[in-house]
Formats: C-alpha cells, sequence, structure tokens
C-alpha cells in the first residue's frame, strides 16, 4: 500500500466523523427501526462497522486481544444472521458510540507505534472503505424510513443531467483492459486483476436517463413508477427525498429502479444496458456525462470473478454474491469520493430499489 501513515490516520478519522455525522441526529426512537431485508437496525449497524475495524486492525493485523469479549457474536455480519439483528443484547447507544471512539483511538495509538504500513496499511484501508460502504447504506435506511437528511451534512442530491441528453458516444471496437492492477493501491478482491477483453463497437448514450424520460415510460408503458415516485391529487408527480415530498424534477437522473425496471425501459425504447466492461471502457476513454457521483449506474452484467480471481482476508466481500447479483458501476451522490474509479464494482441483486441507481442505455447494434 502506497498511504502514508499521516495519509492513513487521515482517512480513519474522516471516516469516523462521517459515520457520527450520519447517526447524531437521531432519536432513540429512530434508532429503534422495523424488520426489513434492506437494511439494518442502526445501533447494530454503528457497532458492526467498530468491530470490523477493531477485528481487522487490532486483532488480525495488530494481534491484540478483543476489546470486549462476545463481540463476534454481536457483530460479526457472517454469523450473525440478519433477522437475528434486532433481538441481540447490544451496548446501550451511548456505550455503542464509546466504543466507535475507542476502536478509532486504539488504531489511531497503534499507527504511532508498532505499525508497519507494508504489512498493515491494507487492513486499515480496508476498515476504512468498509465504513464508507455502511456509510451509504445509513442514508439509504435514512431514505428507506422517511427520515430527514442528516442535520449535520448540507443537503444535496444527484444534480440535473445536461443537455444534450439523447446523443451517443461511439466506442470503436477492439482489445481493452478491464480490472486493477496490483500498484493502483488498495483494490477490493473482485477487481482483481486487470486483463484484456475484446469488445466490439457500441454507442453509449451521453448521459443518464432522466426522470421526465422514465416518467414518459411509466405513462406510455403502463409500467409502475419508482419506489418513491407518487401522484398528487392535482395530477402532479412528486417525488420523495428522504422527508421530503418534491415536484418531479425533469432533468434529474432517474433513480431508485431496480435492474428488472431498467431493463423494461431500454426494452420500450429500442435500448439495452451497458455490459459492465463497456461501462469502464467509456468511463476511461469515452465522453460520457456524469460517470460518477450521480447515481449508481446498473450494468446488464451478472456480478462473476474475473479470471484468476482468488479472495482477499476478508473472503465474504465478494464470493458469496457471484452470479446472483448484478453489477453496478460508478457511484452516487451518497458514495464517498474516494471509492469512485472506473474499475470499481457494486453489486446487489436485480430487484433492489431502495439504492440510489440509475442507468444510461446502449444502441442496439444494427
Amino acid at each position: 500500500m502506497r498511504a502514508s501513515v499521516e495519509d492513513l490516520q487521515a482517512l480513519v478519522i474522516d471516516a469516523r466523523a462521517h459515520t457520527f455525522d450520519l447517526v447524531r441526529d437521531l432519536s432513540e426512537e429512530q434508532s429503534r427501526v422495523p424488520l426489513l431485508l434492506t437494511i439494518n437496525p442502526f445501533l447494530w449497524e454503528i457497532g458492526h462497522v467498530a468491530y470490523f475495524q477493531e477485528y481487522w486492525v487490532l486483532q488480525h493485523a495488530a494481534g491484540r486481544p478483543p476489546i470486549r469479549s462476545g463481540g463476534d457474536g454481536l457483530y460479526d455480519s457472517a454469523k450473525v444472521a440478519h433477522e437475528a439483528r434486532w433481538n441481540l443484547p447490544l451496548p446501550s447507544r451511548a456505550e455503542t458510540l464509546h466504543y466507535m471512539l475507542e476502536v478509532r483511538d486504539r488504531v489511531m495509538n497503534y499507527m504511532y507505534s508498532s505499525f508497519d504500513p507494508s504489512r498493515d496499511a491494507y487492513f486499515v484501508l480496508l476498515s476504512v472503505f468498509h465504513e464508507d460502504m455502511h456509510d451509504e447504506a445509513f442514508f439509504i435506511t435514512r431514505q428507506t424510513l422517511g427520515y430527514p437528511f442528516p442535520a449535520a451534512l448540507q443537503r444535496r442530491d444527484a444534480p440535473p443531467v445536461p443537455v444534450p441528453e439523447t446523443s451517443d458516444v461511439s466506442i470503436p471496437g477492439g482489445e481493452y483492459t478491464i480490472g486493477s492492477t496490483a500498484d493502483e493501491g488498495f483494490i477490493f478482491d473482485n477487481e482483481k486483476w486487470a486483463h484484456t477483453v475484446s469488445v466490439p463497437a457500441f454507442r453509449i448514450s451521453r448521459s443518464l436517463v432522466t426522470q421526465k424520460e422514465f416518467l414518459n415510460f411509466v405513462e406510455a408503458a403502463g409500467a409502475p413508477p419508482p419506489v418513491y415516485w407518487k401522484r398528487a391529487e392535482d395530477g402532479r408527480w412528486l417525488r420523495r427525498h428522504f422527508a421530503e415530498w418534491i415536484p418531479l424534477e425533469p432533468q434529474r437522473p432517474v433513480s431508485n429502479i431496480s435492474w428488472f425496471q431498467a431493463d423494461a425501459y431500454c426494452r420500450w425504447a429500442g435500448r439495452r444496458l451497458p455490459t459492465e466492461f463497456e461501462w469502464e471502457i467509456a468511463a476511461r476513454h469515452g465522453g460520457c456525462n456524469q460517470m460518477f457521483g450521480s447515481v449508481w449506474q446498473w450494468t446488464s452484467s451478472d456480478f462473476l470473478p474475473y479470471p484468476g480471481f482468488s479472495e482477499d482476508p476478508y473472503k465474504e466481500y465478494s464470493s458469496p454474491w457471484f452470479r446472483t447479483h448484478k453489477t453496478l458501476r460508478g457511484g452516487a451522490f451518497t458514495t464517498c469520493s474516494r471509492m469512485m474509479r472506473p474499475a470499481y464494482r457494486n453489486f446487489y441483486t436485480p430487484e433492489r430499489s431502495d439504492i440510489w441507481a440509475g442507468f444510461r442505455t446502449c444502441a442496439l447494434e444494427s
């Protein structure tokens, strides 16, 4: 890993501060969430974030004993079934927040002492990126439950789609490199390793599909609207952004739609979803708008291992989800910027519509 100790310390502090910003305004009542398949209880999830960092940095890398006994039985997501997380004897909110600070401080102290960057930086970065993912999950949970946008953060949303919105970018066919190499800093195991693929020429939309375009599909095809849309009594369409219902913005990219909805739109429009290889090639070599930081973008590709794939120490990250999930690329307005890279692969099951996922389209082959 190329990051200096100072850089790593800054990342640990930044990630933990962002987590606190996302949950500090929640009341005790808001912290108790209903049992849903797509979210976790806030109290369990913030404890899990701290436990994950303690396990990989302090226990695994540093060889230190657990801070508290029984952490595996409370916070190990590979061992604690999802539905069981609502009925665990969790520490109180105050105790959990203290645990998060204690883990952070012990990690910082470790990096001042016997820390070996060449050996241990990977595990610090793993814990930071893992926390970034859960921070995005906190946004998703707040949206799912209709909670306000976090009070500690400046309100934001996916930016409008630039015009022209319907033009395509032509990408020539050829041999392209997909994936990541060992010298690119921290990467996840499903990005290993960079390899060459042969891709025919294709045309990909310069811009994301907008809410106006998707509304045309909903009204013309009688398709179900996105999960957070509703029609007001005066006939206008509204969209819920956290706790706020706002009039539908025509040029905003459509989001919170499932892979099935994106695929149905493409069939109706005489288009198709890009493969994840095409998306990555366009992100590296094309002239497309909003590849990063607007909404996640569904691709047509199943989530599969690359040739020569091998698991990293956190074996549960990718392997359990191959062949059952679809791949998304890019990053949403709720995604931490350090996670947005052309080779980064996100993955969800195709029915999920709670995430800020939209799409762009490709022309059908002539």
